[in-house]
């Protein structure tokens, strides 16, 4: 059964997007100089940000930076100037003075990556590793006080003062899935997010504006080909990204399929709130109902679908049935999960239920989009919701839940390298404890348990995931793809509450 909900605005009904894409503070410090910085800046100030250069005489007593981006620049392999490295004394300065006033985005903008080439400077590498390291560090220290730290991989940027000769940068971009460089404006719109009111719950977290060159895509290079251009995928050919405010996804058609409670519920809601029109799919029609209805009131259009996930055959017509009621679909988030457990010996129906629901139904529905937007040229993205218990968080009887969400991530991974080609990107989002009936599923020793190796300290808001998914369904991710964010409060930096200087008890603080 579909329903369709009317588009039309109503009066007095917002129209500027979801409050959680303001930014923490139009205020961005930029830490650098030199061309990166002042590619950055002026990209910045193009999305209504205003960076400004951070203060040298400022000391412990300075009145707080609410944003904060500092840059490290010198992958030699790019053509990088080397690196005079982090002034570790100010950052952390900031960073301290941050976590007093109990708010900040902190953004670390790098080209490092951590990857070996031949005929350069290790020590130069070493370097550049170590000052990475100490940003881990000071971004796990002042997490639990109301600021998040993350990283931005930018890959090669002339932008931002990489110098290759054609040659080499030919044969650089021979090996990336987006065949073009980076620019200053797509590290722009990442940071942008970054510095967001709904960037909280990514925590020491690094996001790869790369085009997918942390994927180690091999190309087919046959006999004659090594010394010709690839062809490039133009800056140009990408729209620029919306300011950090406003409605920048209208006109997009989103299926949203897991749409009826938790992080898809509210994800859905975020997407109407930037311009979307959604497609609602989900078993519980009631619940579908009464968010198109909150879809309806933010001046959107909605289309509600009840599909069984679990049930192959329901899950594999959905993305067909989405495309006729809307009329066309733009992009895809499968938020839909199922948390089965097992028991010694097995349990063959769970097991079944579980892969079905958090893999079979998603490639399914997945595969039949990238078919229609491959045939009809539609620049098309994907976003799975998968789980830190894809990599860490092993849990007895979860042992279904954590492989089929596993598989999930490294199918997204390399799906983003097969439908490069075709302006289609593919990420993962993999949230941690979030406060939502699946969450709820933890009992109350282990919530404490986990929690208490969270540096945020708290459990994550379905609207930060949101903002997550948001982001990278979006034109500000337009150099995003084959990546697995987790959005956990950096449960992934791996820090134990107990062993901690300073942390002998543990505090539950509430979620926002």
């Amino acid at each position: 059964m579909t329903h369709v909900h009317s588009t039309a605005t109503r009066p007095g009904t917002a129209a500027g997007g979801d409050p959680l894409r303001a930014p923490i503070s139009t205020r961005v410090v930029v830490d650098a100089s030199g061309a990166g910085a002042t590619g950055l800046s002026e990209a910045l100030s193009a999305l209504g940000l205003s960076p400004e250069a951070p203060d040298a005489g400022a000391g412990a007593g300075s009145e707080a930076p609410a944003a904060y981006c500092a840059l490290l620049l010198g992958e030699e392999a790019y053509g990088a100037e080397r690196s005079a490295g982090l002034d570790r004394e100010r950052i952390r300065t900031a960073a301290l003075a941050m976590a007093a006033a109990g708010r900040g985005r902190l953004v670390l903008v790098t080209d490092a990556t951590g990857e070996t080439h031949a005929g350069t400077d290790p020590d130069r590498y070493a370097r550049l590793a170590a000052d990475r390291a100490w940003w881990q560090h000071l971004v796990t220290e002042v997490a639990g006080r109301g600021v998040t730290g993350n990283t931005v991989v930018t890959g090669y940027s002339p932008d931002l003062g990489h110098h290759l000769s054609e040659a080499a940068e030919a044969g650089l971009l021979r090996y990336l899935v987006q065949r073009r460089p980076t620019t200053a404006a797509d590290v722009a719109a990442t940071v942008a997010f970054l510095v967001s009111e709904g960037c909280s719950y990514l925590v020491g977290e690094t996001v790869p504006v790369d085009g997918g060159a942390g994927l180690g895509q091999i190309p087919s290079l046959p006999a004659g080909t090594p010394t010709l251009a690839p062809r490039r995928s133009a800056p140009q050919d990408q729209p620029p990204p919306e300011p950090v405010t406003g409605q920048d996804l209208l006109g997009h058609k989103v299926l949203v399929a897991g749409a009826s409670s938790g992080i898809g519920r509210a994800a859905a809601l975020h997407l109407a709130g930037r311009g979307a029109d959604v497609v609602l799919a989900a078993r519980r029609t009631q619940a579908l109902e009464e968010v198109a209805a909150e879809i309806e009131a933010l001046g959107r259009q909605a289309w509600t679908l009840r599909c069984d996930l679990s049930d192959p055959e329901d899950a594999a017509t959905l993305g067909e049935r989405a495309w006729k009621a809307a009329d066309g679909v733009t992009t895809l988030l499968y938020a839909a999960g199922h948390l089965g457990f097992s028991t010694v010996g097995g349990d063959p129906a769970s097991a079944a239920r579980t892969f079905a629901v958090n893999l079979h139904s998603f490639v399914a529905v997945t595969e039949y989009l990238t078919a229609r937007w491959r045939e009809e040229k539609v620049p098309g993205a994907v976003v799975g919701v998968s789980s830190v218990s894809s990599t860490l968080s092993p849990v007895a009887g979860l042992e279904y839940y954590g492989a089929s969400k596993a598989a999930m991530a490294q199918y997204i991974r390399c799906l983003a390298v097969s439908v490069a080609r075709h302006g289609i990107r593919a990420n993962c989002v993999a949230p941690g404890i979030i406060e939502t009936p699946m969450g709820d599923a933890a009992g109350p020793e282990h919530r404490r348990g986990w929690i208490s190796r969270i540096p945020a300290g708290r459990v994550g808001d379905p609207r930060e995931v949101a903002a997550v998914l948001g982001f990278l369904l979006s034109g500000s991710a337009a150099r995003v793809t084959g990546a697995v964010l987790r959005a956990d409060g950096g449960f992934g930096l791996g820090d134990v509450a107990p062993l901690r200087p300073g942390f002998p008890e543990f505090v539950e603080v509430e979620s926002p």
